[in-house]
């Protein structure tokens, strides 16, 4: 960690025998000529703060400090494992952090000896991810080195995300309330993107999945922006990221952004083929299990965070590249809003700018003056309101949930409810940020704006149904306004003498009736069965006897094959 601010407060352990600090460094004793001592100069300010370990009272470590040439602070949980070897890591690390460091192999060993034999009387608690260090909920570390909460916690892993060194604060809390929250007001994209962005929180505590929105849109109509204004609860613009990475990059993003917000910029520069693994991983909250250095399995990446997405195009155009296509349960994890459409692009309100680009620059302006400090003030009003925050976050959801069924015709299908669920998180974050007086919006603002994106979310699917249905009816569909002419044979031949190549089955009048290799055919990659129920119960498909769903064609067709029996009402089917 690197900043000015002391994690641990300690009464500094005099040196080991053998070692002086002085004002330009640490000197050690050496034996010089005629049996008399010398001291000579070892390496540049060093100190050991305290002797860290995690709540189970293992994964020992030395919290150290080091002054940097330019005279910054420097502060490192080294894990106490990486002085079994001959300390080449741990010579490393300081270096990296700045520590100057006298040449030859026994200066190289002085060092490590310096650093054991240190024992200061200071204890810490180390965590080895940000956000909520355990299940209590007393203690938040930011990637920055911050500690909100219980102050003896410090971040002790082999590796810092570079991620996590962006999540930085400028500005005052007053200020960023004023020139990015207020300019929330009347536009309800930014409202819900901002209460995405302090929901990061509250998953643990209300015992949540992560999840998030996928920001769609045409080009340089402010899908961006919005991101910017929502990462500036958290850090700097830098902490908006592209998608442009594997899965297993993506990994140590998220873990580095665990209780807070994971803003993905531009979804086309992820493969097809990724895509879908990503979205799953980042909402499901686990990476991959993985060798240390040492070949022993290392515990897999955890984070629970919330996402915010956008691109051009969708999820399921993306997956679409490399012949997939996503879930369902994928389609409500990242939920998918056009950002596009409002009366400025991604924007309703410009606040007295003369266009939406006048007001993306005031906004870009605003979020890289003001940022870091919205964050971690709802955190600390948390702490100091625990329950009660838990207990109003419930009400508020369960609120929204019942203002949902109501303004939509809600009737509990899984899809929807699981949508409104995530938004209903978003609407309670931005009413607690509210009610703590980060924000300037009127109470209920957040509730209204994540019921304008529910709206705008349930309109763009074509209802509040389950996805499968109309997926399974659409590739029906699609399927036969393709083909219906081409490669379906009459079940009366004389009707019609044109040959069919690469039949796909029969058509009578309005009744087609579909192959059950076609059937196969055209659900590849969903389940062919289900698709079937899903048409029954639409009123498309007529079933066979008892539960089958297929049945025995006609009997002017040679050797009456299986078939699936669908009216041609289908090919209007979401016309309206």
């Amino acid at each position: 960690m690197t900043g000015p601010a002391m994690i641990v407060k300690t009464d500094f352990a005099p040196l080991p025998r053998g070692f002086q600090l002085r004002p330009n460094g640490i000197f050690r004793e050496v034996s010089g000529s005629e049996g008399k001592t010398e001291w000579i100069w070892l390496c540049s300010h060093l100190c050991v703060l305290a002797l860290p370990r995690d709540p189970s009272g293992t994964g020992w470590g030395r919290l150290v400090e080091v002054i940097d040439p330019d005279g910054r602070l420097h502060c490192w949980a080294i894990p106490a494992r990486m002085f079994a070897g001959d300390g080449a890591e741990v010579r490393a690390g300081l270096l990296d952090r700045g520590i100057n460091l006298a040449s030859g192999r026994p200066a190289r060993d002085a060092l490590i000896d310096l650093l054991q034999r240190w024992q200061p009387p200071a204890r810490a608690i180390t965590a080895d991810r940000f956000g909520w260090v355990d299940e209590t909920y007393k203690a938040f570390l930011c990637g920055d080195g911050r500690v909100i909460g219980a102050g003896d916690v410090v971040y002790q892993n082999e590796n810092t995300p570079v991620a996590a060194t962006e999540m930085t604060a400028a500005g005052t809390i007053e200020g960023w309330r004023e020139a990015v929250a207020a300019q929330c007001d009347g536009n309800p994209l930014m409202i819900v993107a901002v209460s995405l962005a302090f929901a990061g929180p509250l998953l643990e505590p209300l015992e949540l999945d992560g999840g998030g929105i996928h920001l769609r849109g045409a080009s340089s109509r402010g899908k961006s922006t919005v991101q910017r204004v929502a990462v500036s609860v958290w850090g700097s613009p830098r902490l908006l990221n592209s998608w442009r990475a594997t899965a297993n990059g993506l990994e140590g993003v998220a873990a580095a952004s665990n209780s807070t917000l994971l803003a993905l910029d531009e979804l086309a520069e992820i493969s097809g083929r990724e895509a879908g693994a990503a979205a799953y991983m980042l909402a499901n909250g686990t990476g991959k299990s993985r060798a240390n250095r040492t070949g022993s399995a290392r515990a897999a990446a955890r984070w629970r965070i919330m996402v915010l997405s956008s691109g051009e195009i969708t999820l399921a155009d993306k997956m679409a590249e490399a012949g997939a296509r996503p879930a369902a349960g994928q389609a409500v994890r990242l939920l998918d809003v056009a950002a596009d459409s409002r009366e400025h692009g991604a924007f309703d309100n410009l606040h007295g700018a003369c266009g939406g680009a006048a007001f993306a620059d005031r906004l870009r302006t605003a979020t890289a003056t003001h940022y870091g400090t919205a964050g971690t003030a709802f955190v600390a009003a948390f702490l100091d309101n625990r329950d009660a925050a838990t207990k109003t976050a419930r009400e508020a959801m369960a609120s929204f949930r019942n203002l949902a069924a109501l303004r939509f015709d809600l009737k509990g299908e899984g899809q929807s409810v699981r949508a409104t669920d995530r938004l209903g998180i978003i609407a309670a974050a931005g009413e607690l940020a509210t009610a703590w007086g980060l924000t300037r919006w009127a109470p209920g603002a957040a509730i209204d704006a994540a019921l304008d994106v529910l709206g705008g979310w349930i309109e763009g699917r074509g209802g509040s149904g389950p996805a499968e249905y109309r997926e399974a009816v659409e590739r029906v569909r699609a399927f036969l306004v393709a083909h219906g002419d081409a490669r379906f044979e009459p079940v009366t031949k004389a009707s019609d003498t044109r040959p069919v190549n690469n039949r796909a089955g029969w058509r009578e009048g309005p009744t087609f009736y579909i192959a059950a290799d076609t059937w196969k055919e055209i659900h590849k990659g969903a389940d062919p069965s289900r698709a079937a129920r899903y048409l029954h119960d639409a009123g498309f498909l007529t079933p066979g006897e008892g539960k089958n769903l297929a049945v025995k064609a006609p009997r002017s067709i040679e050797g009456r094959p299986r078939v699936y029996v669908v009216n041609a009402d289908i090919l209007g089917a979401g016309d309206d």
